[in-house]
C-alpha cells in the first residue's frame, strides 16, 4: 500500500462527526503537484536568468575592472553572491524527494509541510532581504562608476534605481505574492488537518 492510500484509509476511517472538517486527498494532492510544477518552472527560468546576469556582470568586471576602484569591486562580489544564495533559497523550497512507497503518511505529509513553510518564507522575508542587499550593491556601484559626475546626476541614478526596484517588489507583491501565499496558506490548512487526523488515529 502506497502512502497516498495509507492517508485515504486513515483519513476515510475518522468518525463523521469530529471537529476537523473533512478534505479531499486527491485534491490536495494534485494542488500539491501542481505548485511543485509551477516552482520546477520558475525555479529553471531564474536559474537561466541568472546564469545570463551573472555572465554579463562577469564581463563587466573584468572590462572595466582598472578604471575603478574597491567599491566597483565590492558591489559587483555582492551581487553575485547574492544570486548564489537567493538560487539556493529558492531550490530548497523544491521538493526533490518525491513520494516514497517506504515513507509512511505521516513523515511524507511532514516533508510536504517543511517545502510549503520554506515557500512561504522565501515569499514573505527572503525575497524582501534579497531586494534590500541588491538595492544597497547596486547604489553602490552607481555611486562608484557616477563619480566623476555632477552631484544631481549621481542623486538622480539613485533615484532611478530605487523607484524600479521598488515598484518591481511592489508589482509583484500585489500581483503575484498574494495569490501564491493564499494558495500555500489553504494547502497548509488542509495537510494539517489530514495530519492530525492520522496522528489522533495511530496508537
Amino acid at each position: 500500500m502506497n502512502n497516498f492510500e495509507d492517508i485515504q484509509n486513515s483519513w476515510l476511517s475518522q468518525p463523521v462527526g469530529e471537529a476537523t472538517p473533512r478534505v479531499d486527498l486527491r485534491a490536495v494532492q494534485s494542488k500539491w503537484q501542481k505548485r511543485q510544477d509551477k516552482l520546477l518552472k520558475s525555479n529553471l527560468r531564474m536559474t537561466i536568468g541568472f546564469a545570463v546576469s551573472m555572465g554579463v556582470i562577469i564581463w563587466v568586471y573584468f572590462a572595466y575592472e582598472s578604471q575603478y576602484h574597491f567599491p566597483f569591486q565590492l558591489s559587483i562580489a555582492i551581487i553575485l553572491l547574492l544570486q548564489f544564495i537567493f538560487l539556493g533559497v529558492a531550490w530548497k523550497s523544491y521538493a526533490f524527494r518525491k513520494e516514497s512507497f517506504e515513507d509512511s503518511s505521516v513523515e511524507f505529509i511532514d516533508y510536504q509541510v517543511s517545502k510549503l513553510e520554506w515557500q512561504r518564507k522565501t515569499l514573505t522575508t527572503y525575497v524582501w532581504v534579497y531586494n534590500v542587499l541588491l538595492w544597497m550593491a547596486i547604489c553602490l556601484y552607481s555611486l562608484e562608476i557616477t563619480r566623476n559626475g555632477s552631484l544631481l546626476f549621481r542623486v538622480s541614478a539613485i533615484a532611478g534605481i530605487t523607484v524600479y526596484i521598488g515598484g518591481i517588489s511592489l508589482w509583484i507583491r500585489h500581483m503575484k505574492q498574494k495569490k501564491q501565499l493564499k494558495a500555500i496558506d489553504e494547502m497548509l490548512r488542509e495537510l494539517a488537518a489530514i495530519r492530525k487526523s492520522i496522528s489522533t488515529d495511530q496508537p
